[in-house]
């Protein structure tokens, strides 16, 4: 695939997009637990969810068991506890039904601080009785991760936003997709399109009839507000402020873009209408889009201290986009060494500790609750 981009001086280029994942998964070594507040206060948003959502899912028959898969699972440590919910909600529901957890994300995902974290996490459905059995899908959500027909309850917390592959594209003065303009904008909002169709078909082949899928994600609200707009302004600038010094390459910061889309709740729904064959597969449930607190300013609301602020959340960006950054900036301007990489953070922290509502992270997240009909 190709995206079109356009150079300052006015003239088209085309260049082939980069192949596998845009992330090699999100910081290892236990790093983006320690530091996924957010992410937590989010998937937290959903708890009640899960409930309705088992409350209505069509329980297995005689000798199956029932699945709950968690799509781009990380190191589980902000989705243990969802799917820990959801297994004691089917178990409340049917004592004893024999149950799975499908644990999925790609090859690079850091699995042993996984189980770790599966192991450590104080009302882990590992001390469920009758056993639970935890399994790992290894593989992209963008393909089919489950064995089809298998799942009862599908769920994914703020992953489903990521775009498949890394886009090629000219943007200058900006790290997202709210910043492009023209057919650089209109590229980007196809692939994100053609991502979520595609996320959409692989949840339609697993899901069993009356199962259901729960997806949160980053999200655009009614009135335009993009989440994390701040937060990829300030990156664009601190990016921008290095080239101008000489440190990294000003062509790639130009390039670069983090692969996240942040849909609308029309964006979310559109493949039902644009596919027959999702349409016949899945019923909508809820499809909204709200805001959920940022407990890094929350904290500082309460205690002031700017430079504690800035660590958390300097520490929060780096968990989830470290390694994008690596692969897609960093490496593209010649693979500058770490010296480069701890330069960058510590200057988004020094920013964001100069001026903490500045750059403020936004979130309006993106909630989509679909329901696996028997039609197809």
């Amino acid at each position: 695939m190709s995206i079109q981009g356009r150079r300052s001086d006015g003239e088209p280029k085309f260049r082939k997009t980069s192949s596998g994942e845009p992330t090699e998964g999100m910081g290892r070594d236990g790093y983006y637990d320690a530091h996924s507040e957010y992410q937590r206060s989010v998937a937290e948003t959903g708890a009640a969810l899960i409930d309705r959502c088992v409350a209505a899912t069509t329980l297995p028959g005689d000798g199956e068991s029932y699945v709950v898969a968690d799509y781009g699972c990380s190191t589980g440590a902000n989705s243990i506890k969802m799917v820990s919910r959801a297994i004691a909600a089917v178990r409340a529901r049917e004592p004893g039904i024999a149950a799975a957890v499908l644990h999925n994300d790609v090859p690079t995902n850091d699995f042993n601080q996984l189980f770790a974290n599966l192991a450590a996490t104080p009302d882990s459905y590992l001390d469920l009785d009758p056993p639970v059995l935890p399994l790992v899908s290894v593989v992209s959500f963008f393909q089919v991760a489950a064995p089809i027909g298998s799942v009862r309850l599908g769920m994914s917390f703020s992953a489903a936003h990521w775009l498949s592959t890394q886009p090629d594209v000219f943007v200058p003065g900006g790290f997202y997709f709210a910043d492009a303009m023209g057919d650089t904008q209109a590229a980007l909002e196809q692939q994100a399109a053609d991502d979520w169709a595609t996320f959409l078909r692989a949840r339609r082949d697993e899901l069993a009839p009356g199962g259901r899928l729960l997806v949160q994600m980053v999200g655009t609200n009614e009135a335009g507000q993009v989440t994390a707009r701040r937060l990829l302004h300030a990156m664009a600038e601190v990016g921008e402020a290095m080239a101008s010094e000489g440190l990294i390459d000003l062509d790639a910061v130009d390039r670069y873009i983090l692969p996240v889309y942040a849909r609308t709740a029309v964006e979310a729904e559109q493949p039902l209408h644009d596919d027959p064959m999702l349409a016949a597969a899945f019923t909508v449930d809820e499809i909204s889009v709200d805001p959920v607190p940022n407990p890094y300013l929350e904290e500082w609301n309460q205690d002031g201290d700017n430079f504690a602020y800035a660590r958390k959340y300097a520490a929060f960006v780096r968990g989830f986009t470290e390694s994008n950054l690596r692969l897609h900036l960093f490496d593209a301007a010649g693979d500058p060494g770490a010296g480069v990489v701890e330069e960058y953070f510590s200057r988004l922290e020094a920013r964001f500790a100069a001026a903490p509502m500045e750059d403020r992270f936004e979130d309006w997240t993106l909630t989509v609750i679909l329901a696996r009909t028997g039609d197809s």
